[in-house]
């Protein structure tokens, strides 16, 4: 009898600890045996070892009075509904509900002899409860429950962050994750928020869910009525970091920021309300698909169909669909505010005012609540480029611009400078068929940076399908252009480890044309018949625009625009005499540079001992650094007037290298480049052999640089008057001597020439 009872007492404690085994496994822990468990303020709800493994939760229940679900994480990380119905569960609830199970902090416990059930209903945990379940793999299929909890209402209460600055909102909650425990606490946090709409409103409202710098490719197809379609608009890049271009309907670059805000627009679009596409009646084909494809070759499309007036409020709305998941979204097309009637032009100007830069503008635009379809960019004049040329001012190498109403064409060359040796890049010049002289950098840099955004006035025509450009350029005249621009990019050159060698790969960059005509329309379709405007398009390209006509004077044939503002261009070591010319007598200066020394006379007194060799330096220094404003043409009559009664001027007795014995083989060069222009336009070959440096020129640079030359002396003598003598601070007109070439000074600069050099 005694072993009878001692086996069973054993079996009956054998039974105990499997059960209490199991709730461990189920539940972490066996306070579900006792029912209670000792809660403390500050405490978290749950052990640290399930908060330690969130991440891994894939499987959550979430019930409120009447509905339940239970939702589901795929491989890729995607939260899905899975029952009643299966759809997408929107991120954001997600990771509130995480956020929340792992941080949320016991503030309060409320003692069960307080509570009655007239109370129980302002704490809400069983009047409007929200019971979440929380489960992660257990291994063999199965699931262990890593956090249970029935939220009810906020608490009036705040909680302390413990960083000294916040205070947090709290929310009644019940917990039988230890046990059937009844009672009602106080945490930190409220996430009630995401279940104002149900559980219905923990759909993803975002019908296209994609990072935007995953997308690659854009496509937009509009149905038209009985079946046809128009021609697709499509976008295409081939990384993040490439730029987007058009390849339907016609080829064109893009405006890089409204594809930016059509990729931003479609992945911040939110949906007012989500259905069942059984719940709704619909047209049978969309008036507009849009899909993207994404790196690693998924698409996605977004079916949108005809809008309509919400019945309630005549907002206008639209349904859309996407391939990925089983539901009709109800989208805002425009705001409820209708941008009709008596207001609607004051209010469309307001809305539109520019009291930012496009790009802020457009961030503050984003950062509303909601994305209105009608403005999103998704027709072709609002995604391509609005720019003529876009060139990329960094790697242009020459230009070459021709004009028929100049005999000689304009030719910018660059001679490349070296960082590592701090050299800077040094842009020639050479206009009216005169040989290259240096260019001044600021111009020439703002004539690039302008003709690289010269502004479309108006996409004129698209070449059609069977359409050659040659018939398109006879249409607008481009045939025989006003003006051709050539542009050859520099080669970009990239050093490769082959076989253990370290050798060059030059990579040429086609030379790009650009062909500008003064047109006028001869029908309706181009504007009213005997309009005249400029007209541009790119060689080989798809599209003419019609430009501003504000582009022309960028094309400048003078010298005097493109000559360097430097007033004198001498190293000091060529200096040998300046001469100071003052109304009594002149004052002469030599300089020694080996021996950095200055002598000099005034009239026939010696005044070598009262030099001043620090303002005497300083002055040279003030005429190598001297701009001026403007070069003038040398026939300028107010300049010629002026300097007939010269106030003062200065001499300097140079000794410079003398290259005219290899500069004679460029200018050669250059006669056949004028040749090749006086034929028509050239071809892209023939550009390529103009903006292409025969052997001979090539070989003629390199002897400027490494070879010998004779050294030649000669004389820079410049004189300058006011143009108002009346006037003592009005600017100065002046002269170089030699040359006849004219300019203006400032008055602070002309000031400085008169320099006091002696003590």
């Amino acid at each position: 009898m005694r072993k009878a009872m001692m086996t069973a007492s054993l079996l009956l404690l054998a039974i105990m600890s499997v059960g209490a085994s199991i709730v461990l496994f189920i539940d972490g822990s066996l306070a579900r045996l006792t029912g209670w468990y000792h809660f403390r303020p500050g405490m978290s709800l749950f052990p640290p070892e399930n908060m330690g493994r969130i991440d891994e939760v894939n499987w959550m229940r979430i019930s409120d009075l009447h509905d339940t679900i239970e939702c589901e994480k795929k491989d890729d990380g995607s939260w899905w509904i899975t029952f009643p119905f299966v759809d997408r569960m929107s991120p954001e609830a997600v990771q509130s509900i995480m956020d929340f199970t792992i941080r949320a902090r016991l503030v309060d416990t409320l003692p069960l002899n307080r509570t009655t059930r007239t109370s129980m209903r302002e704490f809400g945990v069983e009047t409007s409860p929200h019971t979440i379940t929380l489960k992660a793999p257990a291994g063999n299929g199965e699931h262990t429950t890593l956090a249970r909890y029935t939220l009810g209402s906020a608490s009036p209460w705040l909680a302390d962050a413990e960083d000294g600055e916040r205070l947090l909102p709290t929310t009644y909650l019940r917990t039988d994750f230890y046990g059937r425990d009844k009672r009602v606490h106080v945490v930190s946090g409220n996430i009630l928020s995401i279940f104002k709409n149900g559980l219905q409103g923990l759909r993803d409202s975002h019908p296209l869910h994609a990072d935007p710098d995953d997308v690659l490719g854009i496509e937009i197809i509009r149905h038209l009525p009985e079946g046809k379609q128009a021609p697709p608009l499509k976008l295409s890049r081939a990384s993040a970091q490439s730029q987007w271009a058009i390849l339907s309907p016609t080829i064109s670059e893009t405006d890089a920021d409204r594809v930016e805000s059509l990729l931003q627009g479609l992945s911040r679009m939110r949906a007012m309300r989500i259905v069942e596409q059984s719940e709704v009646e619909m047209p049978d084909r969309p008036a507009l698909t849009l899909r993207i494809t994404l790196e690693g070759g998924e698409s996605r499309e977004l079916m949108i169909y005809e809008p309509f007036h919400s019945p309630s409020d005549g907002q206008l709305l639209c349904y859309a669909r996407t391939n990925d998941r089983p539901a009709v979204f109800t989208l805002p097309v425009e705001p409820r505010m209708q941008r009709r009637g008596g207001y609607s032009k004051i209010v469309n100007e307001i809305l539109s005012l520019p009291l930012f830069p496009g790009a802020i503008q457009e961030q503050i635009h984003n950062s509303l609540h909601w994305v209105y379809w009608a403005d999103l960019p998704i027709n072709l004049n609002e995604l391509r480029s609005k720019h003529f040329s876009n060139i990329g001012t960094r790697d242009i190498d020459k230009v070459l611009v021709t004009s028929r109403f100049s005999r000689y064409p304009l030719r910018l060359r660059l001679i490349p400078g070296d960082s590592e040796g701090q050299v800077s890049d040094v842009w020639m010049f050479s206009v009216q068929g005169h040989p290259f002289e240096e260019a001044d950098t600021e111009i020439v840099t703002n004539f690039l940076n302008s003709m690289s955004s010269v502004p479309v006035v108006e996409f004129l025509h698209d070449l059609t399908p069977g359409e050659s450009s040659e018939e398109m350029e006879r249409r607008y005249g481009l045939d025989a252009p006003d003006y051709l621009m050539m542009i050859q990019p520099r080669e970009c050159a990239v050093r490769a480890a082959l076989f253990g060698e370290d050798l060059p790969l030059v990579r040429d960059r086609a030379a790009r044309v650009f062909r500008m005509k003064r047109h006028r329309a001869v029908n309706v379709r181009e504007g009213a018949p005997g309009t005249v405007y400029w007209v541009g398009m790119e060689q080989n390209a798809h599209s003419v625009y019609r430009l501003s006509p504000k582009f022309t004077k960028l094309f400048s044939f003078s010298p005097e625009n493109w000559r360097k503002r430097n007033l004198t261009l001498f190293p000091v070591s060529a200096l040998r005499t300046m001469t100071l010319h003052y109304v009594k007598c002149p004052l002469v200066l030599h300089y020694d540079y080996i021996g950095e020394e200055w002598t000099g006379t005034l009239g026939d007194e010696d005044i070598t001992p009262r030099i001043n060799p620090h303002r005497t330096n300083y002055y040279v220094r003030h005429l190598q650094n001297i701009r001026v404003k403007q070069w003038l043409p040398k026939t300028d009559e107010d300049a010629l007037t002026a300097l007939q009664h010269p106030v003062f001027s200065v001499s300097l007795q140079l000794e410079l290298t003398d290259y005219s014995d290899v500069e004679g083989v460029v200018v050669g060069d250059d006669r056949q480049t004028d040749h090749i222009v006086r034929q028509g336009p050239p071809t892209l070959n023939q550009v390529r052999e103009m903006l292409t440096e025969s052997t001979s020129t090539d070989q003629a640079y390199r002897e400027m640089a490494t070879g010998e030359h004779r050294v030649e002396k000669c004389n820079v003598t410049i004189e300058i008057a006011p143009a108002d003598p009346a006037d003592p601070h009005s600017f100065f007109y002046g002269r170089i001597c030699e040359d006849g070439r004219l300019f203006i000074l400032s008055f602070e600069d002309a000031q400085g020439l008169d320099g006091q050099l002696l003590d």
